[in-house]
Protein backbone atom coordinates (compact mmCIF):
# COMPACT_ATOMS: atom_id res chain seq x y z
CA UNK A 1 0.00 0.00 0.00
CA UNK A 2 1.19 3.49 -0.86
CA UNK A 3 -0.52 6.78 -0.10
CA UNK A 4 -0.11 9.98 -2.06
CA UNK A 5 -1.05 13.57 -1.37
CA UNK A 6 -0.66 16.89 -3.15
CA UNK A 7 0.79 18.31 0.07
CA UNK A 8 4.49 19.04 0.38
CA UNK A 9 6.84 16.26 1.47
CA UNK A 10 7.37 17.75 4.96
CA UNK A 11 3.62 18.11 5.52
CA UNK A 12 3.09 14.48 4.48
CA UNK A 13 5.88 13.28 6.77
CA UNK A 14 4.38 15.13 9.74
CA UNK A 15 0.91 13.78 8.98
CA UNK A 16 2.16 10.21 8.54
CA UNK A 17 3.98 10.35 11.87
CA UNK A 18 1.03 11.85 13.77
CA UNK A 19 -1.45 9.44 12.19
CA UNK A 20 0.84 6.44 12.78
CA UNK A 21 0.67 5.33 9.17
CA UNK A 22 2.26 1.98 8.43
CA UNK A 23 2.79 2.66 4.73
CA UNK A 24 4.67 5.26 2.68
CA UNK A 25 2.94 8.58 2.01
CA UNK A 26 4.47 10.20 -1.03
CA UNK A 27 4.13 13.76 -2.28
CA UNK A 28 2.51 14.68 -5.57
CA UNK A 29 3.28 18.33 -4.95
CA UNK A 30 1.59 20.49 -7.53
CA UNK A 31 -0.52 17.49 -8.57
CA UNK A 32 1.04 16.33 -11.85
CA UNK A 33 0.24 12.65 -11.20
CA UNK A 34 -3.22 13.47 -9.84
CA UNK A 35 -3.92 15.60 -12.90
CA UNK A 36 -2.74 12.81 -15.21
CA UNK A 37 -5.11 10.24 -13.68
CA UNK A 38 -8.01 12.69 -13.56
CA UNK A 39 -8.51 13.21 -9.83
CA UNK A 40 -7.14 16.74 -9.38
CA UNK A 41 -9.76 19.38 -8.52
CA UNK A 42 -9.72 22.95 -9.77
CA UNK A 43 -8.53 23.92 -6.28
CA UNK A 44 -5.36 21.83 -6.70
CA UNK A 45 -6.32 19.03 -4.29
CA UNK A 46 -6.63 15.40 -5.27
CA UNK A 47 -9.97 13.70 -4.67
CA UNK A 48 -9.71 10.90 -2.14
CA UNK A 49 -9.48 7.88 -4.39
CA UNK A 50 -8.21 4.34 -3.90
CA UNK A 51 -6.93 2.21 -6.76
CA UNK A 52 -6.78 -1.53 -6.14
CA UNK A 53 -4.12 -3.06 -8.39
CA UNK A 54 -4.14 -6.75 -9.28
CA UNK A 55 -1.12 -9.05 -9.51
CA UNK A 56 -0.57 -8.19 -13.17
CA UNK A 57 -0.40 -4.46 -12.45
CA UNK A 58 -3.86 -3.74 -13.85
CA UNK A 59 -6.29 -1.44 -12.00
CA UNK A 60 -8.89 -3.92 -10.75
CA UNK A 61 -11.16 -1.53 -8.84
CA UNK A 62 -11.42 2.20 -8.19
CA UNK A 63 -12.98 3.57 -5.02
CA UNK A 64 -14.09 7.19 -5.45
CA UNK A 65 -15.39 9.72 -2.91
CA UNK A 66 -13.58 7.81 -0.17
CA UNK A 67 -14.87 8.24 3.36
CA UNK A 68 -12.60 7.12 6.20
CA UNK A 69 -15.23 5.12 8.10
CA UNK A 70 -15.50 1.63 6.63
CA UNK A 71 -13.13 2.24 3.73
CA UNK A 72 -10.33 -0.06 4.87
CA UNK A 73 -12.82 -2.87 5.34
CA UNK A 74 -14.30 -2.32 1.87
CA UNK A 75 -10.86 -2.37 0.23
CA UNK A 76 -9.84 -5.48 2.17
CA UNK A 77 -13.04 -7.28 1.13
CA UNK A 78 -12.45 -6.37 -2.52
CA UNK A 79 -8.83 -7.55 -2.32
CA UNK A 80 -9.89 -10.85 -0.75
CA UNK A 81 -12.52 -11.34 -3.44
CA UNK A 82 -9.91 -10.64 -6.09
CA UNK A 83 -7.57 -13.26 -4.61
CA UNK A 84 -10.29 -15.91 -4.56
CA UNK A 85 -10.79 -15.64 -8.33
Amino acid sequence: MIGASTDERDVNADFAEKAGLHFPLISDEGGPASREIGILSDGGRAARTTFLIDRTGKVAKIFTDVQVDGHAEAVLAAAQEMQSK
